[in-house]
């Protein structure tokens, strides 16, 4: 990736998800409710990333086309 924002986004979205992970295993719903949550942002957040890296790489690809 050249973009280091989006770079950041996906590995700052990724290690969001991967402690909501680690909590997929609580006891109590609320728990297990709360780490559902906290996946799913990081997963949004790390898309985010990937759709803006996407971006980024179509736009300097049409530059240097024909």
């Amino acid at each position: 990736m050249k973009n280091k924002i989006a770079f950041g986004l996906c590995a700052a979205g990724l290690g969001i998800a991967s402690i909501g992970m680690m909590g997929l295993s609580s006891e109590g719903q609320a728990g297990f409710v709360l780490a559902v949550k906290i996946t799913a942002v990081g997963l949004v957040i790390a898309g985010a990333g990937i759709i803006l890296n996407k971006i980024k790489e179509r736009g300097t690809f049409d530059n240097h086309t024909l």
